[in-house]
């Protein structure tokens, strides 16, 4: 049934009237594949035909300039989240300081000042209406680059076509940093390489074709210098947690909500969540009124804060316990970097950092362990040093860089993650969410196409049968 809908929408595409309106339904496309785990990684079959297509539409007669090594090409920039944090600090790097920044979108204006400070420039194209204009505005600035790293939304059709004949017609070497390793993205077909920074990842390149192009490289972290004896780290009597809300919405038998009720049920130390939002989040009624009753309102609920300021506060924490059922991604390592005592739970949707060696095989075990942490302010059997000195390796910001730099003459056979995984991940885990789900995720990025979004409504009827 997946296979049929897949095919059925390719030959819809393919049937498009112009560019425009094939762009549109590839967005379209790729947005629902990538807000639906519905087991689709790759639509590489579909953008070899686009670029085929279409190619004769572009103005390939462009000047032969001098070539940086490294453009960044990402589709918007935000003020916040780890995406631009992951460029920014490779463009600052000794391994990859040579490099130039494209934006195909929009940029916040705080990233837009760090990323303007990028050697051969920054670029920002914005919002075209014609994708022809768009595509070869693209092309123009690729064509000045040896290297294009992409750091694209899933569903950014247009820069992926632009890169693919780019790297046809000027030689172009292309590789994806996969960002977003747990969900569907275009760009594979292009990709010399694919920058892996997971376990999980890992576990999704025979899905995603790429077998023969994936190495690991890993998140750069901003970490402090080891050599620099750190201050002495007050405790300031809570726990806490962060992250965007979703992060923290109940699925495959992992409750938060549940787990913070029986926690603070029998603990004295408040609990603050940075990021999920009470008002608006269901999942989080029962919990917020059953601890307002028998724990004494110790559990409090603080919005989103610029990263550092989220980092100073973590930092004299008690204790960080990572969001469930999905990762907090890189708050995780990072406040362990910082001396914080970091918890969490391994539900299979883990995998990212070295740091996961902390976490337990289980909530009730999570809760045992966080207990007799508070009890005792101890850590029994946990190796501590030697999980600090693979952070290190893993996510300091010259060794991923150096990773990167080297990933077009790297054996691949011999960049693999760099620690053992404490338990096996669950490739699976996104699309078992999906399907507990009462409804779809509709597009919010791209106008809706008629077509497809039936094509998809039959396919979600069916889903369960054919499962």
């Amino acid at each position: 049934m997946l296979n049929t809908f897949i095919q059925k929408s390719i030959a819809a595409i393919k049937q498009a009237k112009d560019l425009n309106e094939a762009v549109q339904m590839s967005r379209f496309l790729g947005e629902i594949l990538w807000k639906n785990s519905i087991g689709q990684y790759e639509l590489i079959e579909l953008e070899n035909a686009l670029v085929e297509k279409y190619t004769d539409q572009f103005d390939l007669n462009i000047a032969d300039t001098p070539r940086y090594p490294y453009l960044h090409v990402l589709t918007k920039a935000y003020d916040t989240g780890g995406h631009t944090r992951i460029v920014d600090r490779l463009i600052h790097s000794e391994a990859m300081q040579d490099s130039a920044v494209l934006v195909t979108e929009s940029t916040g204006p705080n990233t837009l000042k760090k990323l303007s400070a990028a050697k051969y420039g920054f670029t920002q194209i914005g919002k075209l209406t014609d994708s022809r204009i768009k595509i070869q505005s693209i092309i123009a600035i690729l064509a000045r680059c040896e290297t294009a790293i992409l750091h694209l939304h899933p569903h950014d059709i247009e820069a992926v076509i632009a890169v693919a004949i780019a790297k046809k017609h000027f030689g172009i070497k292309v590789l994806i940093y996969n960002h977003a390793d747990h969900v569907f993205s275009y760009g594979y077909a292009v990709a010399d390489r694919v920058l892996e920074i997971s376990y999980f990842g890992w576990a999704l390149r025979h899905a995603r074709k790429s077998e023969k192009k994936s190495l690991f490289v890993g998140i750069p972290l901003k970490l402090p210098d080891l050599s620099i004896k750190a201050k002495p780290r007050s405790d300031d009597g809570y726990l806490t947690a962060a992250g965007s809300a979703y992060k923290f919405k109940p699925g495959q038998g992992f409750s938060f909500p549940d787990f913070l009720t029986q926690l603070t049920s029998k603990i004295d130390v408040p609990f603050i969540l940075i990021g999920p939002q009470p008002i608006r989040n269901w999942w989080w009624w029962g919990a917020i009124i059953k601890t307002k009753l028998e724990a004494k309102s110790k559990v409090k609920f603080t919005s989103k804060m610029p990263h550092d300021e989220y980092l100073k506060y973590l930092q004299n924490a008690t204790a960080f316990v990572d969001s469930f059922p999905m990762t907090g991604g890189t708050a995780f390592p990072e406040i362990l970097s910082l001396g914080v005592p970091c918890f969490g739970v391994l539900t299979g949707a883990h995998g990212y950092t070295p740091a996961d060696q902390l976490k337990s095989v289980s909530i009730a075990q999570l809760s045992e362990d966080l207990n007799r942490f508070i009890e005792t302010r101890q850590r029994p059997n946990i190796a501590l040093d030697d999980i600090v000195h693979q952070l290190y390796e893993a996510h300091e910001t010259e060794k991923v860089a150096g990773r990167i730099n080297k990933a077009m003459e790297s054996d691949i056979s011999e960049m693999q993650p760099l620690w053992k995984n404490p338990a096996a991940v669950d490739s699976t885990f996104y699309e078992k969410i999906w399907r507990e789900k009462k409804i779809f995720s509709m597009p919010l990025h791209t106008l809706p196409n008629i077509q497809l979004f039936f094509l998809f409504l039959a396919y979600w009827w069916n889903k369960d049968r054919n499962a």
